[in-house]
């Protein structure tokens, strides 16, 4: 979502800020007084602080924080702050180092987070032959846990979101010092593996370079005033579609109909109005080639990999125009691909076209999610003169019980450096060849075995399930319970619940729709199992106690009869005071009933008579088992006796008029 121009706070003076700079003299009573600030502004303006983090722990780690001050250097101090703002896992809220000369000193190194590894994909001139490396150690660590240390102090929604901007610091001399990394800011240790496969290491001497927020954007930057190898080098006749216009310098959106392949391709990199052709009128030239070519199109693909926001206001005359083409951009149509850098008002458009129109979405999992804070309001510490971005407002594109801090696509095919070296351009490639199909399409298509076999492969591709996975656990429980229940697919409907729960463990409605779902199923035990784990989770859901109190008592009489039943019944009575009454029994009956099975409802609803028998409904309701049993005459009497118990229980009245006619 757009980033709102408020004026700048200045928490300070105007002669403060012009003042030498305040890492050099800066006292611990000082950083506390720009700790507080900042937990001010975060408390105060930000919609959703507590969403993933507890307030209580946020505020015990600020307290730790502010406990050691008077141990560490301003360095270290600079990136705990850091710290702070990144603990509510908010993509937009941060503390950046703009301005902060002590930190502008960096090793010559551009280094990506890939799903094959961290590699080295631009540096300066004197060390070309480390682009293409895959680094294997970072100063005195292994790269993936240097890796992690530099995320954490960055903001992201999700450690899943953390590529996008952890390359901005990751060859930063004094961060990596600050954290530990390296024991000398003027030396950076590197073991690699070169692009030619040798092992080998190394060590960077840093040099000054001015702090630049997010100056990973450019895809060919790299921190070093030398002159810059990069891995598109002498390549450039080749960058596919994806690339071509990213290189050396970004468009912000450009289309082109190919008609060879039968595509129309759409790169949208920024939510922006380019002053070249503004967004209006672009979206009507699109639209245009759109409709005079819709019978030559297969494919219409919209690339958001390299979109990381802008001005969401701009997205809905733009998504109108594919609403009121949606009968000619039926499902396996239109596509979205997403990837790394897919944040903030791109899975704003994701949403709203995932909600109105049949578009599938291929590629990495995007770091803004479908649910997420935004509209920073900036500021400036008054001491430390650090600049703090806080979000403002809550955006909702995605389901309420969606909260994951980032969005795996319906197909997911991760961004590899191979890929990226290669200038292979996968998500293209399944969506041209029909690869790309979203595993529920699988599952409502052609069943379980498919979609089992499916996830399988892809499982085998991605140990990590969890993290890919494209939906959430509630998508899985209407999946099960709304969709293939009532279509009658009950073996699926089955093991789809059972994934969910393999899944999601934590969640308490992972077993309330597998306790459904197998109740629906006929699965006794599995479905008393499900709300035994339910009910540990959340003891007090008055309706699952009363449908697991209601599976027991009919396990009971499946297993034992009458006598079981009776028996399990007053034990329950016994434990449970006040729970279980008249109408459990009356329950237990027309469960049986609703299941064809007549004459065993007669039996438990004759039970419930004889332990309840001023009971005029239960007297009822065993007129309308024996009725359906074919005992006409036992129906009779029993809903005369409901009428004597109570007169004016019109269904006894009416079922005996209709008997009276036969």
């Amino acid at each position: 979502m757009m980033r709102i121009s408020l004026k700048t706070i200045s928490i300070s003076a105007l002669a403060l800020l012009l003042a030498a700079p305040a890492l050099l003299c800066q006292t611990a009573d000082q950083w506390r007084q720009d700790i507080d600030t900042l937990v001010g502004l975060i408390e105060r303006h930000h919609p959703k602080p507590w969403a993933r983090i507890s307030q209580k722990d946020f505020l015990g780690q600020v307290e730790d924080i502010k406990a050691k001050l008077a141990l560490w250097p301003a360095e270290k101090i600079t990136v705990e702050v850091m710290r702070i703002a990144a603990g509510l896992c908010d993509g937009h809220t941060q503390v950046l180092l703009n301005g902060q000369e002590r930190f502008n000193r960096w090793f010559p190194v551009r280094m990506e987070k890939f799903h094959d590894g961290i590699f080295i994909t631009a540096c300066d001139e004197s060390h070309r032959e480390l682009v293409g490396a895959r680094v294997l150690r970072l100063g005195r660590l292994a790269a993936s846990d240097a890796y992690k240390k530099v995320a954490a102090i960055t903001a992201k929604d999700s450690e899943a979101a953390a590529s996008r901007l952890t390359t901005n610091y990751l060859s930063n001399a004094v961060v990596l010092k600050a954290l530990d990394i390296v024991d000398d800011p003027k030396e950076l240790p590197l073991e690699v593996v070169t692009a030619g496969n040798d092992r080998i290491k190394t060590a960077l001497a840093s040099d000054p370079w001015a702090m630049r927020n997010n100056w990973s954007y450019n895809l060919a930057a790299a921190p070093t005033r030398k002159k810059t190898i990069t891995v598109f080098d002498g390549r450039s006749a080749g960058l596919p579609p994806y690339l071509s216009r990213m290189l050396p310098a970004r468009i912000p959106y450009w289309f082109e109909f190919y008609p060879d392949r039968k595509l129309l391709f759409l790169q949208f990199n920024a939510v922006t109005s380019w002053n070249r052709e503004p967004f209006a009128d672009f979206t009507k030239k699109l639209f245009k080639s759109y409709d005079d070519n819709a019978g030559r199109i297969d494919k219409f693909v919209i690339d958001l990999r390299f979109n990381e926001g802008g001005n969401g206001y701009l997205l809905p005359p733009l998504v109108q125009e594919f609403i009121v083409r949606r009968d000619s951009l039926p499902r396996g149509k239109l596509y979205i691909i997403t990837g790394r850098r897919t944040f903030s008002a791109a899975p704003n458009f994701i949403g709203k076209m995932l909600k109105h129109t049949s578009a599938i979405t291929v590629g990495d999992i995007a770091p803004g999610p479908l649910n997420w804070c935004s509209d920073t309001l900036d500021a400036r510490l008054q001491h430390s003169r650090l600049s703090v971005q806080v979000s403002t407002m809550f955006w909702m594109e995605g389901h309420p019980m969606d909260t994951r801090g980032c969005y795996p696509p319906d197909c997911y095919l991760p961004e590899t450096f191979e890929g990226l070296a290669s200038f292979a351009d996968r998500p293209l490639e399944a969506i041209l060849s029909g690869e790309a199909r979203p595993l529920k399409d699988i599952l409502l298509e052609q069943g379980w075995t498919a979609f089992k076999a499916e996830l399988d492969k892809k499982k085998a591709l991605y140990p990590d399930v969890e993290s890919w996975f494209p939906y959430t656990h509630f998508d899985l429980v209407l999946t099960s319970y709304l969709n293939l229940l009532p279509a009658g697919k009950k073996a699926d409907a089955l093991e789809v619940a059972k994934l969910n729960a393999a899944l999601f463990p934590r969640e308490f409605r992972t077993w309330y729709g597998l306790a459904e779902v197998a109740r629906g199923a006929e699965e006794t035990d599995l479905a008393i199992d499900a709300y035994e784990k339910l009910l540990k989770l959340e003891p007090r859901i008055a309706d699952a106690r009363s449908a697991y109190r209601l599976l027991v008592l009919l396990k009971s009489f499946r297993d034992g009869g009458v006598k079981d039943l009776a028996a399990k019944f007053r034990k329950m009575r016994e434990d449970e005071p006040g729970e279980l009454n008249e109408d459990t029994l009356n329950f237990a009956g027309y469960e049986l009933l609703q299941k064809g099975k007549a004459k065993e409802a007669v039996q438990v609803f004759t039970l419930n008579v004889e332990l309840f028998p001023q009971y005029a409904n239960g007297h009822d309701s065993l007129g309308e088992a024996c009725l359906r049993a074919g005992d006409k005459e036992q129906a009779r009497k029993a809903y005369e006796k409901a009428l004597a118990l109570d007169p004016t229980l019109d269904s006894a009245k009416r079922a005996l008029e209709e008997l009276n006619k036969r």
